[in-house]
């Protein structure tokens, strides 16, 4: 995975529960190798997935009281943070179908695990499949799929909806619609 995902996890703590809430997940951690939980993560370094595993197992456990759906609330945030670092000129011309394209094509850089395959069924409907590649986590599919959908919104999408139309432990297909 690359570090762009595990410093947004980070970022989001810092942002939602504060500097020292993260200094203490730090320390709460269990990894043999903590060296790759700490800073400086590079962006586009590329880490064991079992290292965003443990991180979202801990935020799970400690932070979301065992409610895996508020890592829709995590890829959310990630959107609203990352859209206008990499994706601006599409918030800035409203076209949310290209954000989608963009972000097929540069799902590799940005995140690292898996591919991304975008086919557009009309000008509001889109169908989007994500194979890892290896059995994934819920925690990485419902803030990868709420990015998306943020995203979208941020690009000018009104009403988007996400519904999960295939899904087996290595890939999803999600159909992404918005008035």
């Amino acid at each position: 995975i690359k570090g762009l995902v595990i410093l947004s996890r980070y970022d989001y703590i810092d942002n939602k529960f504060g500097k020292d809430t993260l200094d203490l997940f730090y320390q709460k951690l269990n990894a043999e190798d903590k060296d790759h939980f700490h800073q400086p993560v590079i962006i586009s370094n590329e880490y064991p997935e079992i290292l965003l595993k443990e991180i979202d197992e801990l935020l799970l456990s400690d932070y979301f009281k065992n409610d895996v759906s508020k890592f829709y609330e995590v890829g959310q945030y990630n959107a609203r943070t990352l859209l206008p670092r990499y994706f601006q000129i599409y918030i800035d011309s409203k076209n949310a179908s290209q954000f989608l394209q963009q972000m097929s094509r540069v799902r590799d850089i940005l995140i690292g695990l898996g591919e991304m395959t975008v086919v557009q069924m009309d000008a509001k409907t889109h169908l989007a499949r994500i194979n890892y590649g290896q059995p994934y986590i819920e925690s990485v599919r419902l803030s990868e799929m709420a990015f998306l959908d943020e995203g979208c919104s941020m690009c000018g999408a009104k009403n988007v909806r996400i519904s999960l139309e295939d899904k087996t432990d290595i890939s999803v297909e999600y159909q992404i619609v918005w008035d």
